[in-house]
């Protein structure tokens, strides 16, 4: 920080603080603007009620970051400082309370600097502050130095070298989860009135199986429509789901005992059997249910879970509320996680692609028994 600091008195249209800054040789060239004689309280008010306002606990913790930090800067100036600013910043006990009061112009911020920042965080450490709320106060500091080159106060030369961007307050984000996710009792619920409403029965067998490859085995709604037989393996004595899912990648799923029930009683009535030839799996059917073998596509399964999520009381029939596929796959995934599934089987059962570097550092689970399948029940 620059030593030599001589009040300027030749023009006395700027205010005190405005004067003395103009007596910083490195900043001399800086115009005093409007910003500079803004009362340093207002600026703490701004920051407050820009970054600490929707927490009384935030607002109390911010005020007394930057209390201290104007005190340590009073410190510093020392008598450099005009003396009607001295301290910059002053606390007072009313009970309980700590009342903030707060002297000088926000001209005064246009001494600091990078090692200021250095400085007031060592100051903190020797008065005892743990590394949590050193990090706190440090954090309320620069947002308050923020909000100052935001609204003229700091150079940016000042805000390059101290590493700050303008503040922006953030936009609070909808916290709600995404999607839909059904209890167990309105899956069942939903299951049952496939028997309950279908046509005929081979459209109840056919529709009920295409409800369970979401329910129990997180399929999304484009891996529904392009299944074919080919994608069931047999081996150790179960039957196991193979597929090519989003991105081109590959997951082997175990086929859950009610989703098996589901498929089984579906290829009897299309005359398919798992594991043989390459024939789609789900087909449209004629007015009399016989099966046309002309494949489904993704949107006849969009709306065959929606008809059935309005027929069972969950959702309307119509609109951007209306039941899907994917509700069906968070189901899946959020029944497996709360009865049991580790996060790491639940994301391989999806197909994310985050935890393959885990995978590969594990080894595969495809050797694994005992999977997040085993984890859904209804």
């Amino acid at each position: 920080m620059d030593a030599n600091i001589t009040p300027q008195t030749n023009d006395m249209a700027l205010s005190p603080g405005a004067q003395w800054l103009a007596g910083l040789r490195d900043l001399s060239a800086a115009s005093p603007a409007m910003a500079l004689n803004m009362p340093l309280g207002a600026l703490v008010q701004t920051t407050l009620t820009a970054a600490g306002g929707e927490s009384e606990n935030t607002t109390r913790a911010y005020q007394t970051g930057i209390g201290l930090f104007l005190q340590w800067l009073s410190g510093d100036l020392g008598e450099r400082l005009p003396q009607e600013w001295q301290p910059l910043a002053m606390a007072t006990q009313e009970g309980k309370k700590t009342v903030w009061e707060f002297r000088g112009l926000a001209a005064v911020l246009r001494t600091v600097t990078a090692g200021s920042l250095d400085n007031f965080s060592a100051w903190r450490a020797a008065e005892g502050d743990g590394k949590q709320t050193q990090s706190l106060r440090r954090r309320a500091v620069n947002t308050f130095l923020r909000v100052a080159f935001r609204d003229g106060v700091l150079t940016s030369e000042q805000a390059q070298n101290m590493g700050l961007k303008p503040y922006h307050k953030r936009e609070r984000k909808d916290e709600k989860p995404v999607g839909r996710r059904l209890k167990p009792d309105e899956v069942r619920a939903l299951r049952e009135i496939v028997t309950l409403r279908a046509r005929r029965d081979s459209k109840a067998a056919r529709d009920r199986a295409i409800l369970d490859l979401a329910l129990f085995a997180g399929l999304r709604r484009d891996e529904i429509a392009n299944l074919t037989t080919e994608n069931f393996k047999q081996d150790g004595g179960r039957w196991w789901l193979v597929l090519s899912g989003k991105g081109q990648k590959t997951r082997r799923l175990k086929v859950h005992d009610a989703l098996y029930k589901s498929l089984a009683a579906w290829l009897k009535v299309a005359g398919l059997a798992m594991g043989a030839g390459n024939d789609p799996l789900f087909c449209n059917l004629t007015k009399g249910g016989q099966p046309t073998g002309k494949a489904l596509n993704s949107s006849v399964i969009g709306r065959i879970v929606g008809e059935y999520g309005a027929l069972a009381g969950l959702a309307p029939a119509h609109g951007e509320n209306q039941l899907s596929p994917h509700d069906l796959r968070r189901t899946c995934a959020r029944n497996a996680y709360d009865n049991g599934a580790t996060l790491l089987q639940v994301q391989t059962l999806l197909g994310h692609s985050d935890p393959k570097t885990t995978i590969r550092y594990i080894g595969s689970l495809e050797d694994d028994d005992h999977t997040a399948i085993d984890f859904v029940r209804y």
